[in-house]
């Protein structure tokens, strides 16, 4: 039997190898400010599942983090629209949710590299039966 894999990361460098898959996904967004709509839809809804099931929890937060700053830009002038901001706040979400799925998925890799294998159907088969 195998030490238990880490299901979740423990300290900042664990979490580090989730900018592999977040800052690739960050800047197609930002740099595809100018494409097409029809492009920059199909980028936002592909960054969206990749961070499922984070973007939910993530859009919660940065929605109530960001709503003291939409409030107050209203006492500055020109405020940008409600659909313009909470697109933005569910990109940056859909960003950070990616990052939490790849350091998941660093750690899970790791988890697998180390020790022997995880039991399967066939142990579970072959385990002796009876009284002990």
């Amino acid at each position: 039997m195998r030490s238990a894999v880490a299901l979740w990361p423990a300290t900042l460098r664990e979490w580090l190898p989730g900018l592999a898959l977040s800052l690739p996904i960050a800047a197609v967004l930002w740099l595809s400010r100018s494409a097409p709509e029809d492009l920059r839809n199909m980028l936002a809804g592909a960054a969206v599942l990749l961070a499922i099931p984070w973007i939910v929890p993530a859009t919660m937060l940065l929605s109530a983090l960001s709503s003291p700053v939409y409030m107050w830009l209203h006492t500055q002038g020109p405020v940008p629209g409600v659909l313009q901001w909470l697109g933005g706040v569910v990109l940056i979400a859909a960003v950070l949710g990616c990052h939490v799925n790849g350091a998941l998925l660093a750690a899970w890799w790791r988890g697998r590299q180390r020790g022997s294998p995880e039991p399967g159907l066939a142990e579970f088969l072959k385990r002796p039966t009876g009284p002990k």
